[in-house]
């Protein structure tokens, strides 16, 4: 299938052997008698299908990102169907197809800037919609909200911004109840057996989408994590840090072995002068000294 597929691709791009080149017109999709400005209009969807294949490339290159991509293909491409605008807490809510949505913008081609369609620009007010959203559901429902910081502006500090970001939403965990997400109102159970069935299914609907929402914030900043600049930066000051303090925590690990090595060599050789200066003091005592000594002591 896997072959039939790619020999498909080939031919419908104009390759139909390795060993051949692509047709050109088929490629830009125009008639081989197409005039200049025909092929000039069509630079446009060349440019864009272009940087979606360097895309497409970037995900499924890297096993992780496939395998989220695999798990969310069909609402990603849309064949799974987009669902209806979420509207709660007297506001819109960002809905996780949206944020599936934002993984296409995640190209080469992407400006690493501040402006609203740039890297950073476009990611600050992404986080900033949804922390928004956190902060109302809280405030609707009384209960503690959790601060989540700005991600930030392309020249912020790692310490003070960077770092603080990717430490709370990485750990995304969202306080919306996603009562909207219920199919069946409690005023219309005959009974209570009924009533508890669907406050079963509704509690069921709610926790799946909790669940699909906490996957794509969290896989959202994973995203953005592997293409910020600016943690990229600092991880490679940070491994060059660690290895120079390893490489000196070595060095004087070596310097104490050694040191510790002399006092032993200087401590073994004091103990066998002691032994042998014991030894020379037991020899200078003559025989007629210790028959003296002997005859003194022989009547105690």
């Amino acid at each position: 299938m896997g072959q039939f597929h790619s020999t498909a691709s080939q031919e419908e791009h104009g390759n139909t052997d390795e060993g051949t080149k692509a047709d050109y017109y088929k490629l830009l999709q125009v008639e081989q008698d197409a005039t200049g400005d025909e092929n000039y209009g069509n630079v446009e969807a060349a440019t864009k299908l272009f940087a979606e294949v360097q895309s497409a490339y970037e995900i499924l290159s890297d096993p992780q990102e496939r395998a989220w991509y695999d798990s969310h293909r069909n609402m990603f491409i849309g064949g799974g169907g987009w669902e209806e605008v979420d509207y709660s807490y007297n506001t819109r809510m960002t809905t996780s197809n949206e944020l599936f949505k934002l993984f296409s913008r995640f190209n080469p081609r992407m400006e690493f800037t501040d402006s609203s369609d740039g890297f950073y620009g476009g990611l600050r007010e992404v986080f900033a919609r949804l922390a928004s959203e956190e902060r109302t559901a809280c405030q609707w429902d009384k209960i503690e909200p959790t601060d989540y910081p700005t991600f930030g502006f392309r020249d912020d500090d790692f310490e003070e911004v960077v770092r603080p970001f990717y430490a709370a939403w990485t750990a995304f965990s969202t306080k919306k109840s996603f009562a909207w997400k219920d199919v069946y109102r409690y005023s219309e159970a005959p009974d209570r057996r009924v009533r508890r069935l669907m406050e079963k299914e509704n509690k069921a609907r709610r926790e799946e989408a909790i669940r699909e929402f906490n996957g794509a914030v969290r896989s959202l900043v994973a995203f953005a994590k592997k293409r910020d600049r600016r943690y990229k930066s600092n991880i490679q000051s940070e491994l060059q840090r660690q290895q120079v303090l390893r490489q000196s925590a070595a060095a004087q690990a070596a310097r104490s072995r050694a040191s510790n090595l002399a006092n032993l060599r200087d401590h073994v050789v004091q103990d066998w002068a002691q032994s042998e200066d014991l030894q020379e003091d037991e020899s200078d005592i003559s025989a007629n000294e210790m028959e003296h000594f002997q005859e003194t002591f022989k009547g105690y």
